[in-house]
């Protein structure tokens, strides 16, 4: 939880061991930075990783500082069940190599030893774009996942192996934009229920209509308006504040938000077709206390299990499946160790307000440990709320860093018990010994076991800032809490070219 006077990110205590996790929503349990120049900005995006090692629970964020910087910031967890920062240098910039939209969303994820760790976010055009890092060359810009601008900030993601990543975003009133990560390297862009328009390439002397990729440019992007489309998005207006990915052990794909109801809804796809699903009744899904509310995801392939986190009735509440056809009763989080029992935890909630109000809070982030199910001890989820009465000067966006629930049992992520890379801030200073890498002054993580993550969802706002570029531009109406922004895209593709290059 990002408090809207402070600036402080409050977390879930680390060492949780039940269900259901323990989040004071205080200063009592907020992380410190001792950089102001590193610290995140008000209304930042955030997004999580967390690992054990030697027995201790680490925990890496990313947000964006008042620079509009990625950062990195790394902390370990005490015997109080605190985060309490790693060594005297634990904050870094990341995206040196890269321009980032002040308004942009974050996603991590760690793909494995080999394929290192990407975070995704939106550059100045709104393209929505990688930072990959590895041991060998550090961070760096990889390229877009699709070059699409997209008018909503919020990103979801997932993966089953290093080859099978999926990143979903909103696009529209109505549809959702899905970039799904081939083989070679190349994304393919599909959106839905409406699709998009094949487009020419010059194959050898003649041109062919082949599929939209991230080599797409934004001006060949547009709406098969005359293919059949048989349903809608329910409750869906384009303006979802969060959007979430999770695979079932089958490797099929669903996606959730919650709609202008209030409600949560989620489409799944079947046979390559994406349908809309039954929602649950509101003892399993309650209503949340905003239309188009943030949330928070994460996910468990191999077991069919997907965990949600949203604020209902003033509560920050976990949303579980059990199975592929089980979902549990709604539960609260819990506020500290005797709040409340274990059992007392799975009945809904429906008593006075604990504090997160609209206009108390600007963010709120948990942190998960669930033990029975062999997952990472550490997850975190943020996601933010925009004071009342504002207006339009500050850039709206709402975050989530949902930090990847790792099976350690078996090995559903397409790796042989593959660790995650060695990994320091990506500054080289370092050294390996006894087959350690140990990073210069504190830099990076400290070695141990880190268990290949599947997943990471972050959510945010659906206020994305365009760049203004003074030549052929055209506006888009962009709605807020408290009326419309008109957002300028720029339409200059060789200058756009430019710029990322």
């Amino acid at each position: 939880m990002q408090d809207e006077t402070t600036g402080m990110i409050f977390y879930s205590l680390c060492n949780s061991n039940g269900t259901i996790p323990i989040f004071p929503g205080d200063e009592s349990a907020a992380f410190s930075f001792n950089d102001d120049n590193l610290a995140p900005k008000q209304d930042t995006s955030v997004t999580g990783i967390g690992y054990p090692a030697d027995g201790v629970n680490i925990a890496a964020i990313w947000y964006l500082n008042r620079a509009n910087q990625i950062v990195e910031a790394l902390w370990k967890c005490d015997s109080t069940g605190h985060f309490v920062p790693y060594g005297d240098a634990y904050q870094w910039i990341v995206s040196a190599s890269a321009e980032v939209n002040e308004a942009s969303g974050l996603l991590a994820v760690n793909l494995g030893q080999d394929p290192g760790y990407r975070i995704w976010f939106h550059d100045p055009h709104a393209a929505t774009t990688t930072l990959r890092y590895t041991t060998t060359n550090g961070w760096n810009v990889e390229g877009n996942v699709t070059q699409d601008a997209v008018k909503c900030s919020s990103i979801g993601g997932g993966f089953t192996d290093a080859d099978k990543i999926t990143v979903v975003m909103g696009r529209g009133p109505e549809n959702i934009e899905v970039s799904t990560r081939q083989k070679s390297g190349s994304w393919v862009v599909t959106t839905f229920p409406t699709p998009l328009n094949d487009v020419d390439r010059l194959d050898d002397e003649d041109f062919i209509e082949l599929p939209v990729t991230n080599d797409t440019e934004p001006r060949d992007f547009s709406l098969n308006t005359s293919s059949t489309v048989n349903w809608s998005f329910q409750s869906w207006d384009g303006n979802a504040h969060s959007i979430g990915l999770a695979f079932d052990d089958d490797s099929t794909r669903s996606i959730f938000y919650i709609g202008t109801d209030s409600h949560l809804h989620h489409v799944t796809e079947v046979n390559g077709v994406w349908q809309a699903s039954p929602s649950q009744s509101d003892q399993a899904w309650p209503a949340a206390d905003n239309p188009n509310a943030q949330f928070a995801s994460t996910f468990d392939f191999s077991h069919n299990q997907v965990y949600i986190y949203y604020i209902s009735n003033g509560h920050m509440m976990q949303i579980r499946r059990s199975n592929k056809d089980t979902w549990e009763m709604a539960a609260p989080l819990l506020t500290s160790n005797d709040t409340v029992t274990e059992t007392q935890s799975t009945e809904v909630h429906t008593g006075s307000h604990t504090g997160l109000s609209n206009g108390a809070k600007a963010g709120i982030g948990v942190g998960v440990s669930v033990a029975g199910l062999a997952l990472l001890a550490f997850g975190a989820f943020f996601f933010r709320r925009k004071k009342h009465g504002e207006g339009n000067t500050m850039a709206e966006t709402e975050a989530e860093a949902a930090g990847a629930a790792a099976n350690t049992s078996e090995h559903p992520y397409g790796y042989a018990g593959s660790p995650a890379p060695a990994y320091t801030s990506g500054v080289t200073e370092g050294q390996w010994i006894d087959g350690h890498w140990v990073p210069a002054h504190s830099y990076g993580k400290p070695e141990g076991h880190w268990p290949d993550q599947y997943f990471h969802h972050n959510t945010t706002e659906s206020q994305i800032v365009y760049h203004e570029i003074q030549t052929q531009e055209h506006t888009h109406e962009m709605p807020g809490d408290n009326g419309r922004r008109e957002l300028a895209i720029a339409q200059n593709e060789a200058q756009a070219q430019d710029d990322r290059a």
